[in-house]
């Protein structure tokens, strides 16, 4: 015998926000509005709103999920589609009439709603977004807002410390990963790998195979992260250096370092992207360095300081482990990864996302 489940503030939420949806089709009323539904043991939903559209009865069939994350809407939509599929067949009353599985939820990135879309799932969210479409009425509403919460899930997603395991993962997208091998290769606790394959997976960008995790959705992961990308945190100097072309890439030959035994300093952004996939030269040098590293550069770079006109930036990173992420395009030549110099290009106008692009196509061809 079933016990009757406590209705939550969001199952409330949820099912007066999915009424007030239907008042926005002309003709429409709810006869029934049902909160805690169920269809034997193993079919529960949360709410139904009954209703008549022309002379046909209809019933829009809710289930309400905290977290509105891919895999767990993914997990709802098979719910919906359970629900519906023994209901028809077992020829219980809520089969009576058009079924409409709606999935509802405080927040559904895009990624999500388009989940429910391919399964013909009807959704909506706190936030404002929402999709029904049935018999002649459409009602599809995005908006770009996004709640607080989500925001902070993907600053920590790509927080310095995780944008370490997120570098690894994006070096070669199809190598398995276990947590103590990707823990390593990140420097990285095996605790901290673990948060962020939790919130990876439930984004639907990795998934466990039987040889460890492997990152299934590298552009998805890409993408986002170059829409959340800010330029890395620390100090920056500027100043202006006689030495160009390729009078400045001998000076700077096997003085460029990544590691931390030596001063370390590599090119990047635009300086990086001349190495890896040469688009456009710019006049000016970008680099990222440690304390030491920025010294160097001053005296090898006989750099002058000035207060119009510079032609090199230095930016001493408080995250150095973006330096032991550097590739080596030439002896004695190390910048930023193409990831990195991606990123970093994507930041800047119209020009920059342009050579952004370029390098994608030269060193990124799963983007």
């Amino acid at each position: 015998m079933k016990t009757q489940k406590p209705v939550t503030d969001l199952q409330f939420a949820a099912v007066h926000a999915a009424r007030d949806l239907l008042t926005q089709v002309p003709h429409l009323a709810a006869s029934s509005v049902r909160r805690d539904q169920w269809l034997g043991s193993d079919y529960p939903i949360d709410g139904r709103i009954e209703f008549d559209h022309g002379d046909d009865p209809y019933a829009l069939v809710i289930a309400v999920k905290s977290n509105g994350a891919p895999r767990f809407v993914r997990s709802a939509v098979y719910q919906l589609k359970g629900y519906l599929a023994h209901a028809r067949q077992s020829g219980h009353r809520d089969s009576d009439g058009r079924l409409i599985p709606m999935l509802a939820s405080p927040y559904l990135s895009p990624e999500s709603r388009s989940i429910c879309i391919d399964h013909d799932v009807a959704y909506l969210d706190m936030v404002g977004n929402a999709h029904l479409a049935f018999d002649n009425v459409y009602i599809d509403r995005a908006v770009a807002d996004r709640p607080k919460s989500e925001t902070r899930a993907l600053r920590s997603i790509f927080a310095p410390k995780a944008a370490a395991i997120l570098r690894v993962l994006l070096r070669d997208p199809g190598q398995p990963w276990r947590v103590t091998e990707l823990a390593e290769a990140a420097n990285a606790s095996l605790g901290h790998v673990s948060n962020v394959r939790k919130a990876l997976l439930a984004r639907e960008w990795i998934e466990k195979g039987t040889n460890g995790t492997i990152l299934v959705q590298p552009d998805a992961l890409l993408r986002t992260w170059r829409d959340e990308y800010r330029e890395p945190a620390g100090r920056r100097i500027s100043g202006y250096t006689l030495f160009h072309g390729e009078q400045l890439s001998k000076q700077l030959s096997g003085k460029l370092n990544p590691e931390p035994q030596h001063p370390r300093a590599i090119f990047s952004s635009n300086s990086a992207a001349q190495w890896l996939a040469p688009f456009a030269r710019g006049g000016t040098h970008s680099f990222y360095a440690d304390e030491p590293g920025a010294r160097m550069l001053e005296q090898t770079l006989k750099l002058a300081h000035v207060e119009k006109g510079t032609n090199v930036i230095v930016r001493i990173l408080n995250d150095e482990k973006l330096l032991e992420d550097a590739v080596q395009p030439a002896p004695g030549i190390f910048c930023t990864s193409p990831i990195i110099t991606y990123l970093d290009l994507w930041l800047g106008n119209d020009r920059e996302r342009e050579a952004a692009d370029h390098l994608a196509s030269r060193c990124i061809p799963w983007l």
